[in-house]
């Protein structure tokens, strides 16, 4: 990675395939992965020490080259406010409308890159909120996961042992092991509780190398619903 000075606002920073790949980034990020470009951008701007280069009073921005090798990113500080001043608008609105003109410059550069390579199914997407969006983050709200047991002694010690309040259990059967499903909310408990009680719970069993939807198909259920509760009464 090197980069050089192109006027007093602008430098180009040139990134090899080697380069991207450190930062965990493919070409195709750029075509409309907002989250993967943004935090590229950031640490480049941290690793090269951007901050201190430019004057500070405007947005950082970058319009992207490709290159056999990689690709070349033009750094520029825009100046916002038409008397030059540089603010960023206080006002919400003036604010959203800044960004989605940001937004639409990496677009249009995003739309341009795919046309170069033959990508007819390109769909720009950076600041855009969409169904899919919304419904992929309330899927993120729940999650499931599944614990496999050799022993069912091992697995009545398990829920007898850690006691909370989940969303959903189920108990499946598939090859001589036992497998329970649980269902809880991370928006109600938050990952960290979550995680908590997994582990407890793998301190009798182990991870299951097997996926809900794996266990519905091939598996035995065993049962459908309320599995922990149900277990407990058949301990007790």
């Amino acid at each position: 990675m090197k980069f050089e000075n192109i006027n007093d606002n602008t430098i180009k920073i040139s990134l090899t395939f080697e380069d991207l790949s450190d930062h965990d980034v493919k070409l195709s990020d750029f075509f409309q992965n907002q989250q993967v470009i943004e935090q590229l951008f950031y640490d480049l701007v941290e690793e090269l020490g951007l901050e201190n280069r430019f004057n500070q009073t405007g947005l950082l921005t970058f319009q992207v080259q490709p290159h056999p090798k990689g690709v070349n990113l033009i750094v520029s500080e825009e100046v916002l406010g038409e008397d030059g001043t540089g603010e960023i608008p206080d006002d919400p609105e003036e604010f959203e409308e800044l960004m989605k003109g940001f937004y639409s410059k990496l677009n249009e550069i995003g739309s341009d890159m795919a046309a170069e390579r033959g990508i007819k199914d390109f769909k720009p997407g950076l600041g855009a909120e969409n169904a899919t969006e919304n419904e992929d983050k309330k899927e993120r709200d729940f999650i499931f996961y599944a614990i496999e047991f050799a022993q069912p002694m091992a697995l009545f010690s398990a829920v007898k042992n850690v006691v909370f309040e989940e969303e959903l259990s189920e108990l499946f059967q598939f090859d001589d092991k036992f497998y329970l499903v649980v269902l809880d909310s991370i928006k109600a408990k938050g990952q960290l509780q979550i995680d908590a009680m997994r582990s407890r719970l793998l301190e009798y069993g182990q991870l299951s190398p097997y996926e809900r939807d794996y266990l519905q198909e091939y598996g035995k259920c065993l049962i459908e619903t309320n599995a922990m509760a149900i277990l407990r009464k058949i301990k007790g």
